[in-house]
């Protein structure tokens, strides 16, 4: 069996699957004129998993993402947008997360049909392998927040990356290789927020989204063998590195959110991003070989062409907090939150590279590339997230902790290497200092993927072999070895 390790920390496939594997994933003050929150994130906890991984901003971030019903700083704009109304005055908050994300996997070993011996496969085995990049210096949020001198409004612009590993990289003759190689992912977010408020009751806001990705590549090796009944678990003569590189300069997406509070003591805070969307790159398709020497040609229609589309499916989120006050001559000494977040994982059930009838020509031999599809089966997800404040000093110093826990947002069978798939713990921890008009806010928090293991047979993470005749499910003798 296979073994897979993610961990997250700092100061705050054709016929053959990809065999057994292990996975071991490891206040605002408002000044007369304006205020500023200079927000510092080293690593953070867990919120969200699949393309995304952490928590954006020091506060939410200190918290374990338990900030529904708080969403007292800029990150309102994702959190709960309705949040935004209690901010007075003008606040700027430029914050970023320094963040280590170490991911491990070892294969399994295996029985290498490509290399036999009087009909007798050898065994081969493999080495673990880690991210060759683990650390990740720029992940910022910078935004402005005002209420134009209207006592029951908010307004905000912000400017951010969704939390999460922008980059990994595995060597290409590792025993991942079949199912990536190495992938980059630059996503940014521009949000233009507003959000209103009746006295201390109740309030509602939203967030408009343009999702913005710059870049995204994705790379992995393809067995391009053109014959049947060949199967080549571990290398062969025809693996390609297969690199994808595209962006997509604009998708739209909405947050909408509310709060409540019933009793001085009790908050309750609604969320949600409502927009059904999907990210969708003009892409380029680059094929090099790794063994041979000679190069491939992609051709469509008998004209040089590397046009392709990838289709990256996004969740749509809901998130519920509630929150206790503990009060004293009018300050909050603390408070605790409970929060659950749903996410719709489930619409991802496959990454698709779109060729539009590509073909790839080496060595005189013709292979139809068609459409590559990875196949996900990604579930909905969970977390229940419980953080809180404390006022160690008032108006001077406060503490804050949080723990979570998030479900898998995958099966055992299809988890990858690319992002995120399995349960998750988190723990955190932070403190906003105060001077003045201005605040400096850090954090720190641990995110580790429970350990998992997949045996072969579970498996169903296959190679690619856009060659092959050899299609699901795998068990034409005619074709598939």
């Amino acid at each position: 069996m296979t073994h897979i390790s993610r961990d997250e920390r700092g100061p705050t496939r054709a016929a053959t699957p990809a065999r057994g594997r292990r996975f071991t994933e490891r206040r605002r003050r408002a000044g007369a004129l304006a205020g500023f929150a200079i927000t510092l994130a080293l690593a953070t906890s867990a919120q969200g998993q699949g393309y995304y991984a952490g928590t954006k901003s020091a506060r939410a971030a200190g918290r374990a993402g338990a900030f529904t019903a708080k969403a007292d700083d800029l990150s309102a704009v994702e959190y709960n947008p309705a949040g935004l109304s209690r901010l007075r005055g003008w606040t700027l908050q430029l914050g970023n997360r320094f963040s280590y994300n170490m991911v491990s996997f070892e294969r399994a070993s295996t029985e290498d049909w490509g290399n036999t011996s009087g009909g007798v496969p050898a065994t081969a085995s493999f080495g673990r392998v880690d991210n060759a990049m683990p650390w990740q210096a720029l992940d910022p949020l910078i935004g402005v927040a005002t209420d134009f001198g209207l006592e029951d409004w908010g307004f905000a612009l912000s400017a951010y990356s969704p939390p999460g590993t922008a980059r990994l990289a595995f060597p290409t003759g590792g025993g991942q290789r079949y199912m990536m190689v190495e992938r980059d992912a630059r996503i940014l977010v521009y949000a233009a927020s507003a959000s209103w408020k009746w006295k201390e009751l109740f309030g509602v806001g939203a967030s408009l989204q343009w999702v913005h990705v710059p870049h995204l590549e994705y790379s992995l090796v393809v067995d391009a063998v053109p014959f049947a009944r060949q199967a080549n678990p571990v290398s062969s003569t025809f693996d390609m590195l297969s690199t994808v590189r595209g962006s997509d300069p604009f998708t739209f997406n909405a947050i909408l959110g509310a709060w409540v509070r019933p009793v001085p003591f009790l908050e309750v805070g609604l969320s949600g991003q409502i927009v059904p969307s999907q990210i969708r790159t003009r892409s380029t398709l680059d094929v090099s070989p790794i063994s041979l020497t000679e190069d491939v040609t992609l051709t469509r229609d008998g004209t040089p062409a590397n046009d392709v589309s990838l289709t990256l499916p996004l969740p749509l989120t809901a998130r519920g907090g509630v929150r206790y006050l503990h009060e004293r001559d009018g300050r909050t000494v603390f408070d605790v939150e409970l929060d659950v977040v749903y996410q719709t994982w489930s619409r991802v059930s496959d990454f698709r590279l779109e060729s539009g009838d590509l073909a790839a020509t080496l060595s005189g031999q013709r292979v139809s590339i068609g459409d590559i599809v990875i196949d996900k089966q990604w579930r909905d997800t969970v977390a229940v997230l419980l953080g809180g404040d404390y006022a160690a000093l008032p108006d001077r110093v406060t503490v804050r902790a949080g723990v979570g826990y998030e479900s898998a947002v995958a099966r055992p069978s299809h988890a990858h290497v690319d992002f995120a798939s399995g349960a998750h713990v988190t723990g955190a921890f932070g403190a906003s200092f105060l001077f003045g008009s201005f605040e400096l806010a850090l954090s720190y928090g641990y995110r580790h993927q429970l350990p998992l293991s997949v045996s072969e047979q579970e498996g169903r993470v296959y190679q690619e072999t856009p060659g092959s005749l050899c299609e699901p499910p795998y068990t034409d003798p005619n074709t598939c070895h």
